[in-house]
């Protein structure tokens, strides 16, 4: 039988190994946070418009400098695509020129702080749904002519709400992959304190988190990895647009920010968050198209088939064996659907 002071001493023993190897990895994290946090301080140097080198186009919207990019004849029906997180108007590919092929003009937007749009004042900016759909009402406002909308995954927000209070503006709105923050059932949010905020409200520690992750260009296959089924197209040829933004001065900073306010936006007060508002504004005509990849484990189907249900009149469109970015897993699959859902406001 083993003596008790021998069992206390295995113990004493595996303890020790255990403190140690958790000691090992917090100094090699703090460590590599140190190491990515300098590197991407040294990268984050650029200028917005340096970036751009000349392309593009600038809209100046209040409190924000918004980038955006044009394909297409000038004089065609506007669409503009509100992209998702952690990609920009670089990262929509062959679809804006399937689009324009079409006879659309396309414009592809970015929202603070994704891409090369820029705050004029970082702290205390207002990355809400409500506001960042009145950016783009103001980018509408100057290309002079209402648009449909056409939102993917978190732009799906900002893109409803604008629809929702643009009036004429807004004459059409396609949803893809919508990240809405809605309930299961399609209920409102429920405002709760998780506690991320206070996890991440000192900035400087934050920026060094998001450096050490998000914005290290050896993660950036990695991450989008976890939002596709298809995992092979995450190829090196796609991977040097996502990672464009990297070298835009105060990206990291501006990242964390918003991502600080994203996760307590379930407390916003906007409007396409309360269901009965969206329900009245949907019950008067407005038309909202769904299209959702089947495989989607970010914002899954059933989601899709809720709103469906709860948005009077509207359509969903499924396609089979994609995850939650269609137009870069199957980009031609995904093009002939939107251009077919896009005819119908022709």
């Amino acid at each position: 039988m083993t003596s008790e002071p021998a069992v206390r001493k295995v113990l004493r023993r595996a303890v020790g190994i255990t403190a140690g190897t958790v000691a090992a990895v917090a100094t090699a994290a703090a460590g590599w946070m140190l190491y990515a946090n300098h590197a991407g301080a040294a990268a984050e140097v650029q200028s917005p418009r340096d970036i751009a080198a000349g392309r593009g186009h600038w809209t100046e919207a209040t409190d924000s400098t918004l980038y955006s990019q044009g394909w297409g004849p000038e004089n065609g029906p506007l669409v503009v695509l509100t992209h998702g997180t952690g990609a920009w108007s670089g990262t929509w590919f062959e679809l804006p020129e399937r689009l324009a092929a079409a006879g659309w003009r396309v414009v592809a937007v970015d929202l603070p702080p994704f891409g090369l749009s820029s705050p004029h004042t970082a702290l205390g900016f207002d990355y809400s749904r409500a506001a960042q759909a009145r950016r783009i009402r103001a980018l509408l406002r100057e290309l002079g002519r209402p648009a449909v909308l056409v939102g993917h995954s978190f732009g799906a927000g900002p893109a409803l709400e604008a629809a929702v209070t643009g009036g004429s503006l807004v004459r059409g709105l396609v949803l893809v992959d919508p990240a809405l923050g809605l309930g299961q059932g399609g209920e409102a949010p429920t405002c709760e304190d998780n506690g991320s905020g206070r996890l991440l409200a000192h900035r400087p520690l934050r920026t060094a988190l998001v450096r050490a992750t998000a914005t290290t260009e050896a993660f950036t296959g990695t991450l989008l990895k976890q939002f596709v089924h298809r995992k092979e197209v995450v190829t090196e040829r796609l991977l040097p647009a996502y990672r464009v933004p990297f070298q835009k001065q105060g990206y990291s900073a501006t990242l964390g920010d918003w991502a600080v306010q994203f996760g307590s936006g379930a407390c916003e007060d906007a409007v396409s968050l309360r269901p009965e508002s969206l329900q009245a504004w949907s019950s008067k005509g407005a038309r909202v198209d769904f299209i959702w990849g089947a495989e989607d484990t970010v914002t899954p189907l059933a989601q899709g088939r809720v709103l469906q249900r709860w948005l009077r009149g509207s359509s969903l469109t499924v396609l089979p064996g994609l995850g939650h970015i269609p137009h870069i897993e199957a980009p031609a699959e995904f093009g002939l659907e939107l251009v077919r859902l896009l005819a119908g406001y022709r």
